[in-house]
Parts: structure tokens; C-alpha cells; sequence
């Protein structure tokens, strides 16, 4: 019981960056096992594991806010939507090449996130003039004021 209540404790004080770091190199290990798990014809495990990498996807997709992360929201929704696609079409057809494509994808985001400072999202969230416009909303007036006064970050964590 002790060690659950360190490892709960350990990942509600974790960075946001460094979170994103880690599910990152979940998936890409998740996608490198069900490459491994498609060579030795194994598809329960290949499905696992590419369920897996989805589920985490999801939950990446979901965590975007717009609001904060304008231009670079919807360019990372993009590639999670492509992220997405490409499992759904290794589940249908265990072909490895979709595995590729999900990994050339993955490793500049992650290489990506393993370069920004911790913080750096805490701080963008509090800092109006660090976000993104959002070209679609921008009609040259002041903002919502609800949406100047909100506090959430690029990404939202749930334990």
C-alpha cells in the first residue's frame, strides 16, 4: 500500500512536460512491442499493446485546450488524429508500416517536449501574452473575459 501511495503521490507532483515525456515514451514502447509482437504472429499481445498506445492517445487528444494552446493545439490534434488512423489501420491489417509512420510522427514530439524547461506550460496558462491567437476567433476586439480569466494549461492532468 505504501509504494501505491508514493507512486500516486510522485505522479500528482510531476511537471506537465515531463508527464507528456513519459506518455510519449509509453506509446512509442507500446508501438515497438506490437511491432515485435506482429513478427512472432502474436496478435493478442500487437492488439494489446496498440490499445494500449491508443487509450493514450485519447487521453492526449482529450487534454488539448484550444483556448491556451491555439495554432499548436490544433497541430498537435492533427497529429493525434493521424496517430489515431494509423492504429486503427495495424489493428485491421498487422501491418508494420503503420507502426513506422506513427513513429516517425512520435519521435520529434518527443524529442520536442524532452527540451521544454518544467513549468514552462504552469507559466504560458498564467501568462496571457504567451499564448497562442487563435486565427479562427481573432476579430480584432478585446477577448471573452471569461476566456482571459481562465487558469487551465495546455494540458489537463487527471490522477
Amino acid at each position: 500500500m505504501g509504494v501505491q501511495r508514493y507512486i500516486e503521490a510522485d505522479i500528482k507532483s510531476i511537471s506537465r512536460e515531463k508527464l507528456l515525456v513519459l506518455l510519449y515514451e509509453k506509446m512509442a514502447n507500446d508501438l515497438l512491442e506490437a511491432r515485435l509482437a506482429i513478427a512472432g504472429g502474436d496478435r493478442i499481445r500487437m492488439a494489446d499493446r496498440i490499445t494500449h498506445s491508443q487509450q493514450i492517445i485519447t487521453e492526449l487528444h482529450t487534454a488539448l485546450d484550444h483556448s491556451i494552446g491555439g495554432e499548436i493545439s490544433r497541430n498537435l490534434e492533427a497529429l493525434y488524429d493521424f496517430l489515431f488512423v494509423e492504429h486503427l489501420a495495424v489493428l485491421a491489417d498487422q501491418d508494420p508500416r503503420h507502426i513506422d509512420n506513427c513513429l516517425t510522427v512520435l519521435s520529434p514530439l518527443l524529442d520536442a517536449w524532452r527540451q521544454i524547461p518544467p513549468g514552462t506550460a504552469d507559466k504560458a496558462a498564467c501568462n496571457p501574452s504567451t499564448r497562442d491567437s487563435d486565427p479562427a476567433s481573432d476579430s480584432g476586439t478585446d477577448e471573452d473575459p471569461e476566456r482571459k480569466n481562465q487558469q487551465s494549461s495546455l494540458f489537463s492532468v487527471s490522477a
